[in-house]
């Protein structure tokens, strides 16, 4: 071998090599011409947080998926005229006075303002108070004097028409609050 060959072939191999390293590093920027095989970045879907797209239609994604094992045990949350809700059972007893109780300091804290002290829904901003408020409709408390428990308190969970949902509270501070309702549709006092 000559001595002029041996710098060339070096440098065939430089340059082979150098073409290697940019073939394969040009890989990862390569324009992808199909979306389903090469999906990128750019071009993903976004979707907002409690958006609902259109795959969405048959499956409500804030749920968890059929089957799943619940990790409260805590009953869902039905229609207020669904017998599903006159099925939940209390856990409490109504007549312990601690419940009753924490019952009035948690219905004072959130029932109050609408329903009035005494549950007759006359409270500072309700419409059919004394002092009209903004909030004309809320019911007296003895308008559920037929209903279960288990409706009273998939109400408080739920809400209804006028009334937010107290999902915040937890579970067993709206059994109390059930009791303490109960309590003053019997008559009791404040």
């Amino acid at each position: 071998m000559s001595s002029p060959e041996r710098p060339q072939r070096a440098r065939l191999r430089r340059l082979a090599l150098c073409a290697l390293v940019l073939s394969t590093a040009s890989l990862g920027c390569w324009e992808q011409w199909s979306e389903e095989w090469f999906p990128q970045m750019k071009w993903q879907k976004a979707v907002q947080p409690f958006e609902r797209v259109a795959w969405q239609d048959q499956v409500d994604p804030f749920m968890p998926p059929p089957g799943s094992v619940p990790v409260d045990a805590e009953p869902p949350v039905v229609g207020r005229y669904d017998p599903a809700a006159n099925a939940i059972l209390n856990p409490t007893n109504p007549r312990d006075f601690r419940s009753l109780a924490r019952g009035q300091t948690l219905y004072q804290t959130y029932c109050e303002l609408c329903h009035g002290q005494t549950g007759l829904g006359d409270g500072p901003i309700s419409a059919t108070g004394v002092q009209s408020g903004p909030l004309g409709g809320v019911f007296p408390l003895v308008t559920a004097i037929g209903q279960s428990d288990g409706y009273i308190y998939n109400l408080i969970r739920g809400g209804g028409n006028l009334m937010p949902n107290y999902q915040r509270i937890p579970t067993e501070d709206r059994w109390h609050l059930v009791n303490y309702v109960r309590h003053l549709q019997r008559g009791g006092q404040p």
